[in-house]
């Protein structure tokens, strides 16, 4: 017990400097780094994931304790436990990452219908840019890396290569695949219109189609629920009774 609670007590301090965000300094200098060493200032913040997956062990361990203890099951699942509460940080994060990535993603095609718009309507693709930038498009990832598009081309990057480089460093492939198509239709000498226009018409078959997949898989999520829900039902109300009936006729 009082290894225990020893545990108990490292894993909840743990978890309070674990959840402590960035200080006022370590954020003055994040906006200091330059956009290619911004991998490398990402990696430093790594140790908050180390201490979580420690705090995470340490909880685990401490249940697995407390469960070995109360159930008397000896020291198994104690290692079991301490895997479990390793892993779970790590798994939360990956799927909230997903989840931005995705939402990343789904904002993208409103970026690109935007774009099409104000370009359709006679604005330079640089200035429809950074007046999307300052809109905001719906997604915190999207309108942050866009929001540094504007400040790089303000200062003189290249409009493709601020895309490109803030694509890579964010993950969002929408902007890399609109750096290299804005490349490709300059060394064409093709206008940005008829591009933006190929790009809208792509995202909307890629969203046509993966609506399409979502809704074949509805039908059998459908039957399972069904069957998990209904089969059980339909056990006890007809067929139990209907087998202590044929039982009762052949034994009374």
């Amino acid at each position: 017990m009082t290894l225990g609670a020893v545990a108990t007590g490292i894993a909840v301090a743990l978890l309070v400097i674990g959840s402590r965000g960035a200080s006022l300094v370590d954020r003055r200098l994040r906006r200091l780094v330059p956009v290619p060493l911004r991998g490398a200032a990402a990696g430093a913040v790594d140790d908050r994931e180390i201490l979580a997956r420690i705090s995470g062990a340490l909880a685990g361990c401490t249940v697995g304790c407390l469960v070995a203890w109360i159930f008397s099951l000896g020291l198994l699942p104690i290692p079991i436990a301490a895997y479990v509460g390793a892993i779970a940080p790590a798994i939360s994060r990956d799927r909230a990452r997903a989840a931005r990535r995705r939402e990343a993603d789904r904002a993208f095609i409103t970026l690109v219908e935007w774009l099409h718009a104000l370009v359709a309507s006679g604005r330079p693709i640089e200035s429809a840019i950074v007046r999307t930038a300052t809109r905001g498009t719906g997604s915190a990832v999207l309108d942050a890396s866009l929001d540094r598009v504007r400040r790089d081309y303000t200062l003189g990057v290249p409009l493709r290569d601020a895309l490109a480089r803030e694509g890579a460093a964010g993950g969002i492939d929408g902007l890399v695949g609109l750096a290299d198509r804005l490349d490709r239709a300059r060394d064409l000498g093709r206008g940005v219109l008829p591009m933006l226009q190929d790009l809208r018409d792509h995202l909307r078959a890629s969203e046509r189609a993966r609506a399409l997949r979502s809704a074949s898989h509805v039908e059998g999520k459908l039957t399972l629920v069904l069957t998990l829900c209904y089969l059980p039902a339909l056990a006890l109300l007809v067929i139990v009774p209907l087998f202590l009936t044929l039982l009762a006729g052949l034994f009374g």
